[in-house]
């Protein structure tokens, strides 16, 4: 896996979200895998991870229900601003 910094990360989840967003959830999931593989080495860099932690269990939970929308407004909006703080 390549290294990935914030703001590339941040763009990964913003398109991820647009594809939840326009009902392509096959390849938003995949997305999402490839966005949380790239977060995972930057927890312990990250000044708000036990945030980061706690969202992301709600994200796949949300992905569970098939609550698109609400999983691309965590992915798009709550995740990236934790990731900037």
């Amino acid at each position: 896996m390549s290294n990935c910094t914030v703001n590339t990360l941040i763009e990964k989840l913003i398109e991820t979200a647009h594809r939840f967003r326009l009902g392509q959830e096959a390849e938003g999931s995949q997305r999402l895998r490839e966005c949380i593989d790239h977060l995972e080495p930057m927890l312990p860099t990250l000044q708000q991870a036990n945030q980061v932690i706690q969202l992301v269990p709600l994200m796949l939970a949300a992905q569970e229900r098939h609550d698109w929308l609400g999983l691309a407004d965590d992915l798009e909006y709550e995740l990236p601003r934790l990731l900037v703080s």
